[in-house]
Protein backbone atom coordinates (compact mmCIF):
# COMPACT_ATOMS: atom_id res chain seq x y z
CA UNK A 1 0.00 0.00 0.00
CA UNK A 2 1.04 3.59 -0.76
CA UNK A 3 1.54 5.78 1.63
CA UNK A 4 0.29 9.40 1.97
CA UNK A 5 1.56 12.69 3.63
CA UNK A 6 -0.16 13.76 6.47
CA UNK A 7 -1.24 17.16 8.54
CA UNK A 8 -1.25 16.71 12.47
CA UNK A 9 -2.75 19.15 14.69
CA UNK A 10 -0.42 18.42 17.95
CA UNK A 11 -3.14 20.06 20.04
CA UNK A 12 -2.87 20.47 24.16
CA UNK A 13 -6.60 18.86 23.80
CA UNK A 14 -6.76 16.99 20.86
CA UNK A 15 -4.80 15.40 17.75
CA UNK A 16 -6.27 16.06 14.68
CA UNK A 17 -4.76 14.64 11.44
CA UNK A 18 -5.80 15.38 7.40
CA UNK A 19 -4.54 13.41 4.16
CA UNK A 20 -4.00 15.66 1.29
CA UNK A 21 -6.76 15.11 -1.27
CA UNK A 22 -8.76 13.08 1.63
CA UNK A 23 -9.46 15.72 4.56
CA UNK A 24 -9.78 15.18 8.41
CA UNK A 25 -9.23 11.39 8.67
CA UNK A 26 -8.40 11.61 12.21
CA UNK A 27 -9.75 13.98 15.25
CA UNK A 28 -8.87 12.37 18.95
CA UNK A 29 -8.01 13.70 22.15
CA UNK A 30 -4.34 14.19 22.92
CA UNK A 31 -4.74 11.87 26.40
CA UNK A 32 -2.61 8.56 27.32
CA UNK A 33 -3.52 6.48 29.75
CA UNK A 34 -0.58 4.07 30.95
CA UNK A 35 0.61 1.52 33.76
CA UNK A 36 2.23 3.47 36.73
CA UNK A 37 4.60 1.06 37.39
CA UNK A 38 5.73 0.28 33.60
CA UNK A 39 5.27 3.20 31.94
CA UNK A 40 3.66 1.69 29.08
CA UNK A 41 0.77 3.13 26.98
CA UNK A 42 -2.49 1.19 27.61
CA UNK A 43 -5.32 3.55 25.76
CA UNK A 44 -4.90 6.81 23.79
CA UNK A 45 -7.53 9.01 22.37
CA UNK A 46 -11.11 9.08 23.58
CA UNK A 47 -11.01 6.23 25.70
CA UNK A 48 -8.25 7.82 27.44
CA UNK A 49 -9.83 10.85 27.98
CA UNK A 50 -13.20 9.92 29.23
CA UNK A 51 -11.26 7.79 32.32
CA UNK A 52 -9.53 10.99 33.48
CA UNK A 53 -10.22 11.11 37.18
CA UNK A 54 -11.85 7.56 36.90
CA UNK A 55 -8.51 6.05 37.20
CA UNK A 56 -7.83 2.80 38.64
CA UNK A 57 -5.09 1.51 41.08
CA UNK A 58 -2.00 1.33 39.49
CA UNK A 59 -3.49 3.42 35.82
CA UNK A 60 -2.65 7.33 35.09
CA UNK A 61 -3.97 9.60 32.71
CA UNK A 62 -2.04 12.70 31.28
CA UNK A 63 -1.53 15.05 28.19
CA UNK A 64 1.88 14.13 26.85
CA UNK A 65 2.48 17.11 24.83
CA UNK A 66 1.06 20.85 26.66
CA UNK A 67 1.03 24.22 25.41
CA UNK A 68 3.38 22.64 22.55
CA UNK A 69 6.17 21.25 24.78
CA UNK A 70 6.64 17.68 25.51
CA UNK A 71 5.81 16.72 28.94
CA UNK A 72 6.94 13.00 28.48
CA UNK A 73 8.86 11.89 25.33
CA UNK A 74 7.92 8.63 25.67
CA UNK A 75 4.41 8.42 26.22
CA UNK A 76 4.26 11.31 23.40
CA UNK A 77 6.25 9.02 20.91
CA UNK A 78 3.93 5.69 21.47
CA UNK A 79 0.70 8.30 21.43
CA UNK A 80 1.49 10.09 17.93
CA UNK A 81 2.94 6.41 16.69
CA UNK A 82 -0.63 5.11 17.18
CA UNK A 83 -2.55 7.69 15.72
CA UNK A 84 -0.42 7.53 12.74
CA UNK A 85 -0.71 3.28 12.35
CA UNK A 86 -4.35 3.94 12.93
CA UNK A 87 -4.74 6.20 9.68
CA UNK A 88 -1.86 4.74 7.54
CA UNK A 89 -2.92 0.98 8.22
CA UNK A 90 0.79 -0.03 8.47
CA UNK A 91 1.53 1.67 5.15
CA UNK A 92 4.95 0.19 3.59
CA UNK A 93 6.14 4.12 3.12
CA UNK A 94 6.25 6.35 5.77
CA UNK A 95 4.38 9.34 5.33
CA UNK A 96 5.94 13.13 5.22
CA UNK A 97 4.48 15.15 7.48
CA UNK A 98 3.26 18.89 7.98
CA UNK A 99 2.75 19.89 11.85
CA UNK A 100 1.79 22.72 14.11
CA UNK A 101 3.70 24.53 16.67
CA UNK A 102 3.39 27.66 18.87
CA UNK A 103 5.02 30.75 17.55
CA UNK A 104 7.14 31.36 20.53
CA UNK A 105 8.64 27.64 20.39
CA UNK A 106 11.99 27.49 20.95
CA UNK A 107 14.37 25.54 19.26
CA UNK A 108 15.07 22.83 21.47
CA UNK A 109 11.48 22.24 21.90
CA UNK A 110 11.21 21.89 17.82
CA UNK A 111 13.99 19.29 17.58
CA UNK A 112 11.88 17.42 20.69
CA UNK A 113 8.50 17.66 18.37
CA UNK A 114 10.02 16.36 15.45
CA UNK A 115 12.20 13.97 17.16
CA UNK A 116 8.70 12.37 18.31
CA UNK A 117 7.31 12.49 14.87
CA UNK A 118 10.46 10.54 13.09
CA UNK A 119 10.34 8.25 15.71
CA UNK A 120 6.94 7.71 15.43
CA UNK A 121 6.89 6.56 11.97
CA UNK A 122 7.41 9.55 9.73
CA UNK A 123 9.55 10.07 7.11
CA UNK A 124 10.24 13.63 6.98
CA UNK A 125 8.89 16.49 9.04
CA UNK A 126 8.11 20.27 9.09
CA UNK A 127 6.68 22.24 11.49
CA UNK A 128 4.72 25.90 10.68
CA UNK A 129 3.68 27.91 13.28
CA UNK A 130 -0.02 27.14 14.31
CA UNK A 131 -1.45 30.89 13.02
CA UNK A 132 0.13 30.33 9.66
CA UNK A 133 -1.63 27.04 9.75
CA UNK A 134 -4.75 28.30 11.19
CA UNK A 135 -4.81 30.69 8.68
CA UNK A 136 -4.39 28.84 5.68
CA UNK A 137 -6.94 26.08 7.20
CA UNK A 138 -9.63 29.14 6.76
CA UNK A 139 -8.94 29.52 3.44
CA UNK A 140 -6.15 32.29 3.25
CA UNK A 141 -4.44 31.97 0.13
CA UNK A 142 -0.13 31.66 1.29
CA UNK A 143 0.31 33.75 -1.63
CA UNK A 144 -2.35 36.53 -0.37
CA UNK A 145 -0.58 40.35 -0.27
CA UNK A 146 -2.73 41.49 2.51
CA UNK A 147 -2.43 41.87 6.30
CA UNK A 148 -4.70 39.21 7.64
CA UNK A 149 -5.18 38.80 11.71
CA UNK A 150 -5.44 35.40 12.90
CA UNK A 151 -6.23 34.21 16.46
CA UNK A 152 -5.99 30.51 17.19
CA UNK A 153 -7.46 29.31 20.77
CA UNK A 154 -7.04 26.08 21.24
CA UNK A 155 -6.82 23.90 24.85
CA UNK A 156 -3.18 24.94 25.84
CA UNK A 157 -1.77 27.93 24.50
CA UNK A 158 -3.57 31.35 22.11
CA UNK A 159 -1.50 31.91 19.46
CA UNK A 160 -2.31 35.33 17.15
CA UNK A 161 -0.40 36.55 14.12
CA UNK A 162 -0.66 39.11 11.50
CA UNK A 163 0.14 37.46 8.16
CA UNK A 164 0.88 38.49 4.93
CA UNK A 165 2.34 37.18 1.56
CA UNK A 166 2.54 33.63 3.74
CA UNK A 167 4.91 34.70 6.73
CA UNK A 168 3.99 36.13 10.06
CA UNK A 169 4.58 39.87 10.31
CA UNK A 170 3.97 39.89 14.08
CA UNK A 171 3.08 36.98 16.34
CA UNK A 172 2.36 36.65 20.11
CA UNK A 173 1.95 33.40 22.43
CA UNK A 174 -0.66 33.36 25.24
CA UNK A 175 -0.42 30.87 27.64
CA UNK A 176 -3.90 30.70 28.47
CA UNK A 177 -6.19 28.37 26.20
CA UNK A 178 -9.49 26.27 26.89
CA UNK A 179 -7.71 23.91 29.47
CA UNK A 180 -7.34 27.14 31.64
CA UNK A 181 -11.06 27.76 31.44
CA UNK A 182 -11.67 24.41 32.64
CA UNK A 183 -9.30 25.15 35.91
CA UNK A 184 -10.59 28.49 36.24
CA UNK A 185 -14.14 27.12 36.80
CA UNK A 186 -13.12 24.32 38.76
CA UNK A 187 -11.34 26.67 41.29
CA UNK A 188 -14.23 29.19 41.15
CA UNK A 189 -16.84 25.93 42.17
CA UNK A 190 -14.43 25.18 44.72
CA UNK A 191 -14.11 29.08 46.32
CA UNK A 192 -17.43 30.54 46.04
CA UNK A 193 -19.62 27.45 45.92
CA UNK A 194 -17.80 24.50 48.71
CA UNK A 195 -18.05 22.12 45.90
CA UNK A 196 -15.45 20.17 44.57
CA UNK A 197 -15.51 19.16 40.69
CA UNK A 198 -13.63 17.14 38.01
CA UNK A 199 -12.10 18.79 35.17
CA UNK A 200 -14.75 16.95 32.86
CA UNK A 201 -17.49 18.50 34.92
CA UNK A 202 -15.97 21.90 34.55
CA UNK A 203 -15.35 21.05 30.67
CA UNK A 204 -18.97 20.45 30.51
CA UNK A 205 -19.98 23.60 32.72
CA UNK A 206 -17.56 25.32 30.00
CA UNK A 207 -19.05 23.94 26.91
CA UNK A 208 -22.81 24.28 28.41
CA UNK A 209 -23.00 28.05 29.98
CA UNK A 210 -20.13 29.12 29.48
CA UNK A 211 -19.63 32.84 27.52
CA UNK A 212 -17.01 35.50 26.92
CA UNK A 213 -19.75 38.15 27.59
CA UNK A 214 -22.80 38.11 29.50
CA UNK A 215 -25.96 36.47 27.83
CA UNK A 216 -29.30 39.02 27.96
CA UNK A 217 -31.27 35.57 29.26
CA UNK A 218 -29.21 33.91 31.18
CA UNK A 219 -29.02 30.03 31.10
CA UNK A 220 -28.65 27.86 34.25
CA UNK A 221 -27.13 24.12 34.84
CA UNK A 222 -26.91 21.71 37.80
CA UNK A 223 -23.07 20.65 38.61
CA UNK A 224 -22.52 17.90 40.76
CA UNK A 225 -19.44 16.94 43.16
CA UNK A 226 -18.34 16.40 46.56
CA UNK A 227 -18.66 18.93 49.56
CA UNK A 228 -15.52 20.63 50.57
CA UNK A 229 -16.82 20.76 54.09
CA UNK A 230 -18.90 17.39 54.62
CA UNK A 231 -17.03 15.43 51.90
CA UNK A 232 -20.35 14.21 50.95
CA UNK A 233 -22.26 14.49 47.59
CA UNK A 234 -23.75 18.17 46.65
CA UNK A 235 -25.42 19.56 43.97
CA UNK A 236 -25.22 23.44 42.97
CA UNK A 237 -26.86 25.04 40.62
CA UNK A 238 -25.30 27.38 38.79
CA UNK A 239 -25.54 30.12 35.82
CA UNK A 240 -24.02 31.11 32.66
CA UNK A 241 -23.10 34.75 33.89
CA UNK A 242 -21.20 33.27 36.73
CA UNK A 243 -19.14 31.53 34.76
CA UNK A 244 -18.46 34.65 32.09
CA UNK A 245 -17.28 36.26 35.44
CA UNK A 246 -14.95 33.90 36.61
CA UNK A 247 -13.24 33.56 33.08
CA UNK A 248 -12.61 37.50 32.49
CA UNK A 249 -9.00 37.45 33.88
CA UNK A 250 -8.15 34.82 31.51
CA UNK A 251 -10.09 36.51 28.40
CA UNK A 252 -8.19 39.74 29.69
CA UNK A 253 -4.88 38.12 28.81
CA UNK A 254 -6.07 37.54 25.57
CA UNK A 255 -7.40 40.69 24.70
CA UNK A 256 -4.81 43.10 26.02
CA UNK A 257 -2.37 40.97 24.25
CA UNK A 258 -3.94 41.16 21.17
CA UNK A 259 -4.44 45.33 21.77
CA UNK A 260 -0.39 45.26 22.48
CA UNK A 261 0.21 43.39 18.98
CA UNK A 262 -1.72 46.16 16.91
CA UNK A 263 0.79 48.93 18.51
CA UNK A 264 3.37 46.90 16.81
CA UNK A 265 1.96 46.51 13.20
CA UNK A 266 2.20 49.04 10.19
CA UNK A 267 -0.54 50.92 9.24
CA UNK A 268 -0.67 49.37 5.95
CA UNK A 269 -1.10 45.95 7.16
CA UNK A 270 -3.78 47.91 9.71
CA UNK A 271 -5.39 49.22 6.98
CA UNK A 272 -5.50 45.83 4.96
CA UNK A 273 -6.92 44.18 8.38
CA UNK A 274 -9.87 46.88 8.89
CA UNK A 275 -10.76 46.39 6.01
CA UNK A 276 -11.30 42.64 5.99
CA UNK A 277 -11.95 40.65 9.09
CA UNK A 278 -10.15 38.95 11.64
CA UNK A 279 -9.96 35.42 11.79
CA UNK A 280 -11.05 33.36 15.20
CA UNK A 281 -9.93 29.79 15.15
CA UNK A 282 -9.43 27.10 17.56
CA UNK A 283 -11.57 25.06 19.71
CA UNK A 284 -12.01 28.42 22.09
CA UNK A 285 -13.78 30.07 18.93
CA UNK A 286 -17.30 28.09 20.07
CA UNK A 287 -17.25 29.64 22.99
CA UNK A 288 -20.22 31.89 23.38
CA UNK A 289 -19.63 35.36 23.18
CA UNK A 290 -15.99 35.20 22.38
CA UNK A 291 -16.32 36.44 18.95
CA UNK A 292 -18.34 39.71 20.09
CA UNK A 293 -15.39 40.18 22.74
CA UNK A 294 -12.86 40.13 20.83
CA UNK A 295 -14.55 42.60 18.19
CA UNK A 296 -15.61 44.80 20.84
CA UNK A 297 -12.15 44.96 22.36
CA UNK A 298 -10.16 45.65 18.77
CA UNK A 299 -13.09 47.03 16.41
CA UNK A 300 -12.88 44.72 13.72
CA UNK A 301 -15.39 42.22 12.34
CA UNK A 302 -14.88 38.73 13.82
CA UNK A 303 -15.11 35.95 11.80
CA UNK A 304 -15.46 32.28 13.00
CA UNK A 305 -14.83 29.23 10.03
CA UNK A 306 -17.37 26.45 9.79
CA UNK A 307 -15.62 24.19 12.40
CA UNK A 308 -12.66 26.22 13.69
CA UNK A 309 -11.33 23.15 15.50
CA UNK A 310 -10.21 21.55 12.14
CA UNK A 311 -8.94 24.57 10.99
CA UNK A 312 -4.85 24.06 11.93
CA UNK A 313 -4.91 20.50 10.29
CA UNK A 314 -6.73 21.57 7.11
CA UNK A 315 -3.84 24.24 7.38
CA UNK A 316 -1.08 21.65 7.21
CA UNK A 317 -2.94 19.99 4.70
CA UNK A 318 -2.62 22.95 2.36
CA UNK A 319 0.66 23.44 3.52
CA UNK A 320 1.71 20.32 2.03
CA UNK A 321 0.29 21.26 -1.07
CA UNK A 322 2.06 24.55 -1.55
CA UNK A 323 5.69 23.32 -0.20
CA UNK A 324 6.67 25.36 -3.53
CA UNK A 325 5.78 28.71 -2.23
CA UNK A 326 6.63 28.00 1.79
CA UNK A 327 10.23 27.11 0.87
CA UNK A 328 10.58 30.89 -0.22
CA UNK A 329 10.17 31.69 3.45
CA UNK A 330 12.35 28.93 5.09
CA UNK A 331 10.30 26.20 5.59
CA UNK A 332 11.68 22.64 4.82
CA UNK A 333 11.54 18.86 5.78
CA UNK A 334 14.17 17.56 8.38
CA UNK A 335 14.90 14.14 7.67
CA UNK A 336 16.29 11.95 10.69
CA UNK A 337 19.58 12.86 9.76
CA UNK A 338 19.21 16.47 9.77
CA UNK A 339 18.24 15.93 13.37
CA UNK A 340 19.14 14.32 17.02
CA UNK A 341 17.08 11.84 17.31
CA UNK A 342 17.29 10.85 21.35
Amino acid sequence: MFGYDLGMDLGTGTIVISIVGKGVVLDEPAYVAYDTESEKMLYAGKRAYYLEGREPNGVSVIQPICEGVVSNYALATQMVGYFIDKVSKKSIFKPRMVANVPSDSTDVERRMLISILITAGARSVCLIEEPLCAAFGAGIDPVHPGGVFVIDSGAGTTDMAVISQGSMSQCETVKVGGDDFDRAIAKYMRDKHGLLIGMRTAEDIKKNIGCAVPRDADVTMQAKGRNTLSGLPKVVEITGNEICECLQPQFDKITQTAKAMFERTSPQLIADITSSSLLLTGGSAKLYGFDRLISRTLALEVTVPVRPNLCVSKGCEVALKKMHILDRHGYSFKTKEEVRIR
